[in-house]
Order: C-alpha cells, then sequence, then structure tokens
C-alpha cells in the first residue's frame, strides 16, 4: 500500500486525505492544533457556536456544492452586506447598489463615471481596475480605504495581481440586494457547522493531533517531529505556506491575518433582517467588519454574539495578492520534487475558497 503524509487538517487537508483514502492509499495527516479543521471548525463563545471568520460556502460549481452538501446539509442564504458610511451616518448597501446612488452627494458625479467606464476593465492594479469597474468617487467612498485597512497596504497600488480574482463580487449591484445572486451561497445546518466533514474526510486516516514538525527532507520525502521521529512516505502534500519548507531560504512570504473581539449582548438580534455583515471603510476605526454569527448558525438564544475583525500580522490568513510574493511563491513550488505537493490556500499561494479546493480534490482523486 502506498504510503502518504499530509500536512495540516484544515479544509485542503481533509479534502486531499480523503483523495487517497478513496484511492487506498495508507494517510498520516500531521496537525499542530489540538483540533482538525483549521479556520473553518466551529468553536463555542458564551454557548454561541462561530467559526474564526465567517465561512459561508461561496460557490459557482454545482458539484463542490453537492459533495459538501452530502456530509454537511446546507441552507441557502438571502445575505445584504452594509457599509458604514461615516460622514453620512448612514449604512448603505455592500458592494453600492444602484438604487442607493441617487441618496449620496455626489450622486451626479457618480452617474457621469458610471457611463464613462471602459467596456473591460484593464488597470495594471487594484485601485486602477476597481475605479474601471464602478468609477473613481464609487471607489474612493466604499472600497478604497477598507481595501487598504483589510490588507494592511500602504497603498492600492501595491496590489497587481489576480484582480479579477480578487474582486469576485459584483461590485456595484442592481435588483435584489442580497449578495452572489448567481452563486450557492449557503451554510450548514447543523450547530456545529462543518465539523461533521472533518471526521468523514479523516475516516481510517491516521490523524495526530499536537504534533509539530520541525524540519523536512524533502528528496526523500521525510518530516523530523519535534520529538525526533522521522516520518517517511511516499507522497508528502502540505497545506502549509511553501517557504517554510524550504526554511525561508529566499526570503519569506507576505500575509495578512485577523485578530477577532468578540460581543455578546442583552438583544436577541441586533443587525436587520437578512444582513449578515457590515463593513467599515473609515481609517477612524480598526475594524474591518462586524459579523452577527446567529444569523449564519441560526443559533437560538435572548442575546446575540458580535465578532469585531481587525487587521493584523499576528497570523497567516489571506496570501497578498502583489506579483513580487506571487513570484516568490512560485519559486518555492517550483522547486519541490515529484513526490511533494503544496496545496490549498496557503500551499499553492493563491485566494482560493473551499470550492475551489474541493474541486481540486476531486480532481487529484479521479488522477492520482
Amino acid at each position: 500500500m502506498k504510503t502518504a503524509t499530509v500536512i495540516g487538517s484544515g479544509i485542503s487537508g481533509c479534502v486531499y486525505a480523503w483523495a487517497l483514502r478513496q484511492k487506498n492509499w495508507d494517510v498520516t495527516v500531521i496537525e499542530k492544533a489540538p483540533f482538525t479543521g483549521g479556520g473553518l471548525r466551529t468553536f463555542t463563545h458564551a454557548g454561541h457556536p462561530f467559526t474564526y471568520g465567517p465561512r459561508h460556502f461561496l460557490s459557482p460549481y454545482p458539484e463542490a456544492h453537492e459533495f459538501m452538501n452530502k456530509v454537511v446539509p446546507m441552507r441557502d442564504l438571502n445575505k445584504i452586506n452594509y457599509s458604514f458610511q461615516e460622514d453620512l451616518d448612514g449604512f448603505f448597501t455592500y458592494p453600492p447598489h444602484e438604487d442607493d446612488i441617487k441618496t449620496l452627494p455626489e450622486a451626479d458625479q457618480i452617474y457621469r463615471e458610471l457611463d464613462e467606464r471602459p467596456q473591460v476593465a484593464e488597470g495594471d492594479d487594484f485601485g486602477d481596475y476597481y475605479t474601471q469597474r464602478i468609477g473613481k468617487t464609487l471607489y474612493e467612498r466604499f472600497t478604497k480605504n477598507y481595501n487598504q485597512k483589510a490588507w494592511m497596504l500602504e497603498s492600492n497600488a501595491e496590489m497587481d495581481f489576480g484582480l479579477a480574482a480578487t474582486v469576485k463580487r459584483n461590485p456595484l449591484e442592481s435588483g435584489e440586494r442580497h449578495e452572489f445572486k448567481d452563486w450557492f451561497n449557503c451554510y450548514p445546518l447543523a450547530k456545529d457547522g462543518y465539523n461533521k466533514f472533518f471526521d468523514f474526510a479523516l475516516d481510517g486516516c491516521n490523524v495526530r493531533l499536537n504534533t509539530e514538525i520541525v524540519d523536512f527532507d524533502l528528496g526523500k520525502p521525510e518530516v523530523i517531529l519535534s520529538d525526533g521521529e522521522r516520518l517517511r512516505s511516499d507522497l508528502l502534500v502540505s497545506t502549509i505556506s511553501p517557504d517554510t519548507l524550504f526554511n525561508f531560504e529566499h526570503g519569506e512570504l507576505r500575509y495578512v491575518g485577523r485578530e477577532c473581539y468578540f460581543m455578546v449582548l442583552p438583544i436577541e438580534e441586533i443587525f436587520p433582517e437578512d444582513v449578515y455583515f457590515i463593513y467599515y471603510p473609515s481609517k477612524n476605526v480598526k475594524q474591518t467588519r462586524v459579523v452577527e454569527y446567529k444569523k449564519l448558525t441560526q443559533h437560538q438564544s435572548p442575546h446575540t454574539l458580535l465578532v469585531l475583525e481587525v487587521p493584523s500580522k499576528m497570523n497567516k490568513l489571506y496570501p497578498m495578492m502583489i506579483q513580487k510574493e506571487v513570484d516568490l511563491a512560485q519559486r518555492y513550488i517550483d522547486a519541490l520534487p515529484d513526490h511533494v505537493m503544496s496545496v490549498g490556500r496557503m500551499g499553492t499561494y493563491r485566494y482560493v475558497d473551499i470550492d475551489d479546493i474541493i474541486m481540486a480534490g476531486i480532481k487529484f482523486r479521479d488522477e492520482v
């Protein structure tokens, strides 16, 4: 029987471990945390279920939706986001909505800019690209400061890679105010969210929690654990940052993370109906977003849980959409031997989501 070692038990580690077990590989999963599931795992705070960052299932792919929904039944979301415009002391649909333009003080200028937009956006950086999509005024009001704050950038000109992929949403909404109207937009029905999926995907695997890898011998391939054990296998599947595999030989890749601050309030619900997130583009506050988790989880309580998200360098959650960083990541990935794979959001250094990982994992299963 062929053997594989999977580093990490987040969504990508789970999906690839499942794919290998489907082909009868002997799979060992190494996880330094005391739990599986990574950022997708549901925890509780004062009895309220939450994840570190909201993890609704977004996808245009029926196959990915069917795959997850069979294991973790999900419900459709009619989800609206607000953006708090501090200078107007008002909340507006985000992404901006055509029907709100007439209520803005710059309405005439916005309409002119929308009429002058190119048919195809070809900006060289995020600011140029987004301006060509919605015009300068809407960009500066709703998106410019928010994007700089969320990615901890000095300027949006730094972001110069994967612009169309980064702007996943329609940047100017029309019709119904719900986002992603043409995609699957779902959340698990179970109170523990996706947790059942991790057990399903890792069934039959040797899962080693609280286990730290201190070094790699990629040529064998082999991982060296903190207790000195050397674990060798036919295939090494890594979901961690590719620079780590080479001990940062060519430099460390940049990431941005989030710190979460929890508030339980003495009210059953606080956001308006169908509003799940509120975005804060202002430079005067640290948070980028506030999430009312009860809207996602349908938790029953006389109180509600709000989580404030503040950009941070304390953890690595989002690869930077900067060409120089992407090129460095690719340099590491290209240097990997044939029997070592680097997968998932961190492993590929791409801003991929749950559905992208599922689709890649299914393809891998069919080819391995």
